[in-house]
């Protein structure tokens, strides 16, 4: 886009723990939406210090060092990605699938343009998944941000031998294997009080309740998926500083659970370089060592 936004014309989001109302709306499932712009095609946003400063605390400031008091963690998108789906905003299912392209920095105090995409819908192995994307610009039209989450969501009454929507690739796929040149790890210790700071107050979910976590055959409380994805762009930062703002991608795919007292870890390992582009793998691991996240990610040069 080139054009300015005409402000006086787009509603607000909030930044963080600050969720739409839900005016008794059900939970988003496959059939909720079609493919296109979601109910409102565009937000604006306005990310103060405060918001920011609030955001990192969630996460210790991990990796803080890379950015100015001018400037955001490209990260806190993930919140106003999630209330994009207003007035709809409990999702049915979990996220399995998060991608990101980054082109510049995240600024503070300065109108922001968001606008939320139905991508795609596919259904793999009997399981039925919407992508939502959404793409951050400067009041001036400048991108700055797309990013893409993929939920697993529910489909009732929905004939899926009539679904002809294949998923689409955006990146290489992804590789698990981790093992020569390897930087990390970072931690984080997913304790109560931590989800239950990202949720919000008042909010009654699986990372939050134990009995709502129960309901979804656990038997503790659950990580929101932002931690993955939060440790993992602050692990790209610390290794790669500002360019990853610029220049950076994530391709990260959500397969395990973590619950509320394990402490996550995440590595990267660079796998290729030349003079276009760094690629690494990358990994979250629970206590017991086993993968919870994986996926590729690095910077275009």
């Amino acid at each position: 886009m080139n054009n300015n936004f005409n402000l006086s014309s787009i509603p607000s989001l909030p930044i963080i723990t600050g969720k739409y109302p839900n005016n008794d709306k059900g939970a988003i499932g496959f059939d909720t939406f079609e493919i296109g712009s979601l109910p409102t095609a565009y937000w604006q946003i306005l990310i103060t210090s405060e918001d920011s400063n609030r955001w990192n605390n969630f996460f210790d400031n991990l990796s803080n060092e890379k950015i100015n008091d001018k400037i955001a963690h490209h990260d806190i998108m993930y919140y106003p990605g999630m209330n994009s789906t207003a007035p709809f905003r409990n999702y049915g299912g979990p996220l399995t699938h998060f991608r990101a392209r980054y082109h510049g920095f995240i600024p503070l105090n300065q109108p922001l343009i968001i606008a939320g995409y139905v991508a795609e819908k596919y259904v793999k192995r009997n399981k039925t998944f919407t992508t939502f994307k959404l793409e951050t610009y400067t009041e001036k039209g400048i991108l700055i941000q797309e990013h893409w989450r993929t939920f697993m969501l529910p489909a009732v009454g929905v004939d899926l031998k009539g679904i002809q929507i294949k998923q689409t690739e955006v990146f290489p796929a992804v590789s698990k294997k981790i093992s020569n040149n390897e930087f990390g790890p970072i931690r984080l210790l997913c304790s109560q009080d931590r989800l239950t700071m990202i949720e919000g107050d008042g909010e009654l979910t699986a990372h939050t309740s134990l009995e709502k976590a129960k309901l979804m055959g656990h038997n503790k409380t659950t990580a929101q998926a932002c931690i993955s994805i939060t440790k993992i762009s602050r692990l790209l930062t610390k290794q790669f500083g500002n360019d990853f703002f610029t220049n950076g991608f994530i391709d990260i795919k959500l397969i395990k659970p973590t619950f509320s007292g394990e402490i996550m870890s995440s590595y990267g390992n660079i796998k290729k370089e030349t003079t276009k582009e760094i690629i690494c793998d990358l990994k979250v691991e629970n206590t017991n060592n086993e993968s919870v996240t994986v996926g590729i990610g690095g910077i275009k040069k």
